[in-house]
């Protein structure tokens, strides 16, 4: 199913699950291992706008009498009458047999935000009947419009209704102990704030504690336990300290996160879940879990008498997760952005903890390279080079696949290639003759897994990193990626295996084993590394590279994008901004060409994403050339790619219209 946000039990029915996904929809499965088969139960496509990757349907909340009142809630993105982007919170009533009525919404709150993303979406009710509400801080980046900290705003805060009664002309009340009920310049509905982006948050059903996952900015995700008109110092902190943005901010009067969780780490949008409840599992029993879309590690806290916690890991999920779900009895599940058979995954104990996987502590160690000279590949690993390369702070690369003995390479119809359990794929990386890191990538039977090797002075050895780390090298702020943040940029949607594919290898190379240059497809085709010949079109498509001569502007600039960009930016990829900058999409696909930005403007007055014929008014190019938190690509990059910047700004400017490249 495409784009899945949140997975849930209706009251009463413990034989069915139901799923939203962003477009509008809602589809109901049984609750068996086995099910295939979805059956739509409400359609509202027409009412959501779903237009950037964070809008959409993203809550669901059937209401503590549901077996009574037969009523559900959603949060929704939609468009007022004004155009502007809009939350909705409606009610809808449930058919005895599980269809959602259509007729009977009822918008029970409506409120405007300035941009696409940073939209919270969870809504749940607590004990009382009362429902909370996420409502992110509104957008952009850093909180521009400092939301967070400002009462008089419903962004940046949980707020907290009672939808069973109304009152002022408002089909909700206000609960008499809200902490802002009686405030001058208050909202009313406002039960906490100070956070950016508290996508997912989940009540204790013993204790009714309220556990927040608030996604960070720049340096910190973080885990809350929130409480009644509490501060929780977004827009003006970050994790324990000042906002980066705003480095002399006062952190008093301000909570702290219960646990904050440094990037470095390879997070990038915690995912927050549920403290466990169930009854078969009683080792789990009174720990919070939750996850992070780039880093996929399962976790738990628990929280001791003495108010110490307690961290554990159980392996990793093999896909980006987006949400956790709680049975009517307590069991956890979590859906997450895989293909097809690979989206929903139930929690359970195992005799056998399968944990990511491990790796020598010394490059010669791996197997991979030759243990007497670790520059030098072992026997056995397969070199290739891509038409168009990934911008790397202008390092050079060395690249090699392996396969396990009789296996082979799946290259899916868009030309990527789906390697089998066991393949390892490597990378060195140079300034000139010396070499400077060298990542392994390797699938396993928990997913892909990265791993960093910073190489000694002497060039004698490259060891292991057990976390992210920068270091000066060649005048350039080089930066070490930990595990996680390599699946920042190899995301499922990209198919992983960034640069293994067929329009990337549709070029000559010289073998050095052999000193004989050839068709990498050709080559290997010949040597059986397919599972099915390519098709004609896999064999004539390819990239090109900022430097081809032969290539038009257009050519160069859509290849670049494919590489640098297109791995988040393509539907169902993990960006907050709905764009495709696959080689493949047309302009009009791309959804870029006049297109006013939704994450922010930079500055420019007019900005489009990418402005026809004018690349100082386009954000896309902007974002190239800078080195601060509105580059792009985000991670690892710390010098301009001027070549990429010419190229680019060539190409924005031959564009006489949005309908076809010039």
């Amino acid at each position: 199913m495409s784009a899945p946000s949140t997975l849930f039990q209706l009251p009463g029915d413990t034989s069915h699950w139901y799923v939203a996904r962003q477009a509008g929809y809602i589809l109901r499965f049984d609750n068996i291992a086995s099910a295939n088969q979805l059956t739509e139960v409400l359609n509202i496509d027409s009412k959501v706008d779903s237009g950037a990757n964070e809008m959409g349907l993203l809550g669901v909340a059937p209401h503590p009498d549901f077996i009574n009142n037969r009523y559900v809630f959603l949060y929704y993105t939609g468009r007022s009458a004004n155009n502007d982007i809009e939350t909705r919170i409606a009610r809808y009533k449930v058919q005895t047999n599980g269809m959602f009525d259509l007729a009977s919404e009822l918008i029970i709150l409506r409120f405007n935000r300035p941009f696409g993303n940073h939209l919270g979406g969870q809504i749940a009710f607590d004990q009382q009947g009362y429902l909370y509400i996420a409502s992110g801080d509104g957008g952009s980046g850093g909180d521009p419009l400092n939301m967070g900290q400002n009462l008089n705003e419903l962004l940046g805060k949980i707020l907290r209704i009672d939808v069973d009664k109304t009152e002022n002309g408002k089909n909700y009340a206000i609960p008499a102990d809200n902490p802002f009920a009686n405030t001058p310049n208050a909202r009313a509905e406002i039960w906490a704030y100070g956070l950016r982006n508290p996508w997912r948050f989940s009540f204790d059903k013993t204790t009714n504690d309220l556990w927040v996952g608030d996604v960070g900015q720049s340096a910190w995700e973080e885990i809350n336990l929130i409480t009644r008109g509490g501060n929780y110092g977004w827009g003006e902190m970050e994790g324990d300290s000042c906002y980066s943005g705003r480095p002399q901010c006062s952190t008093a009067n301000k909570i702290k996160p219960l646990y904050a969780i440094s990037q470095n780490s390879g997070a990038c949008s915690v995912i927050g879940g549920y403290v466990y409840r169930g009854a078969i599992y009683s080792a789990a029993y009174g720990k919070y879990f939750y996850t992070d879309y780039c880093e996929h590690t399962i976790r738990s806290i628990t929280q001791n008498a003495d108010n110490t916690l307690k961290h554990a890991s159980y392996g990793s999920f093999p896909v980006s997760i987006v949400s956790f779900a709680q049975d009517n009895q307590g069991e956890l599940l979590a859906i997450g952005q895989g293909s097809s058979g690979q989206q929903i995954y139930k929690l359970q104990a195992a005799s056998v903890n399968t944990q990511a996987g491990s790796m020598a502590n010394k490059l010669s160690d791996t197997g991979c390279v030759t243990k007497t000279k670790p520059i030098e590949a072992a026997s056995g690993l397969i070199p290739y080079a891509v038409n168009s390369p990934l911008w790397s702070d202008g390092a050079d690369k060395q690249r090699y696949l392996s396969l396990p003995n009789n296996t082979q390479i799946t290259v899916a119809s868009n030309g990527d290639f789906n390697f089998p359990i066991g393949s390892v794929l490597m990378k060195h990386f140079k300034f000139g003759e010396k070499f400077v890191e060298t990542r392994l990538f390797t699938h396993s039977k928990t997913g892909w897994q990265g791993f960093s090797y910073e190489w000694n002075d002497a060039q004698t050895e490259a060891t292991l990193l057990s976390g992210a780390k920068d270091k000066l090298v060649n005048n350039v702020n080089w930066h070490f990626p930990s595990a996680g943040q390599c699946l920042e940029c190899h995301t499922s949607a990209a198919g992983f295996s960034l640069g293994l594919e067929t329009k990337q290898l549709n070029s000559d190379l010289l073998y050095p084993a052999t000193q004989k240059t050839a068709n990498q497809l050709t080559t290997l085709a010949h040597i059986g590394m397919f599972s099915s010949p390519l098709t004609s079109e896999q064999k004539t498509e390819k990239l090109y590279s900022l430097s081809d001569t032969q290539a038009t502007s257009s050519q160069k600039a859509r290849s670049y994008l494919h590489t640098n960009c297109a791995n988040c930016h393509q539907p169902n990829g993990p960006a907050p901004v709905n764009i495709d900058l696959r080689i493949t999409a047309s302009l009009t696909q791309m959804k870029v060409c006049n297109i006013a930005p939704t994450a922010g403007d930079l500055g420019i007055v007019n900005a489009k994403i990418v402005a026809a014929g004018d690349p100082q008014k386009s954000i896309l190019l902007k974002r190239m050339q800078t080195t601060d938190n509105t580059q792009m690509p985000p991670l690892a990059h710390s010098v301009i790619d001027t070549q990429a910047v010419q190229v680019v700004s060539e190409w924005i400017t031959s564009l006489q219209t949005c309908g076809a490249d010039q």
